[in-house]
């Protein structure tokens, strides 16, 4: 059972370290200029604190599951309600402890040069509430739907998905032009 783990272990790490760079990070490697050895090993570290934690987040659940139940049921034992509350938050503690140690040990995977670059993208990364606002109030223009990521259409899913181009006037898509005409059961307007 521990040969086959081991043996699936290092089949893996070596598949990925023969895979090329996964498409959800380009931007990040480019604008980082991390190198494709950079990226694999902190896809691998990523790996391990997935495996590291996953015992810590079955513990958390289980024991807010117990919390819940407990809760449903009417429970008035403030000490064993207490001493659950207390016992989630020292999961939660290590858990954050955790992926702490593990996101020192990516930072130790980056260059000087690529460490004050990140550090400019964390401070970008606090207007992105503002940035919101402001599109929501039209000062700023949304992102090129092209741009954005995941499938769906305008409004659903996880984004926007790029309409296909059609000549105007031609099937669904910009320059398709809709007649004008009164909501349902509203009479039209006399000519």
């Amino acid at each position: 059972m521990i040969r086959t783990l081991g043996l699936a272990a290092a089949v893996a790490g070596m598949l990925m370290a023969q895979l090329p760079v996964p498409p959800g990070v380009d931007a990040l490697k480019n604008y980082l200029n991390l190198q494709d050895a950079q990226i694999q090993a902190l896809q691998q570290l990523r790996q391990q604190e997935i495996q590291a934690t996953q015992a810590l987040f079955a513990e958390l659940v289980g024991k807010q599951q117990s919390l819940r139940e407990q809760l449903d049921r009417g429970s008035t034992d403030a000490a064993a309600l207490g001493k659950l509350l207390l016992e989630i938050e020292a999961v939660r503690k290590r858990l954050v402890q955790s992926h702490e140690t593990f996101r020192s040990q990516a930072l130790g995977l980056l260059t000087v040069e690529q460490k004050t670059k990140l550090a400019a993208l964390e401070e970008a990364r606090k207007l992105e509430p503002a940035i919101r606002q402001a599109e929501a109030l039209g000062l700023l223009n949304p992102p090129d739907p092209g741009l954005l990521p995941g499938p769906g259409t305008r409004g659903f899913g996880r984004g926007f998905q790029a309409a296909p181009a059609l000549a105007p006037g031609e099937g669904r898509g910009p320059g398709r032009v809709f007649p004008l005409r009164a909501p349902r059961g509203v009479p039209p307007l006399p000519q």
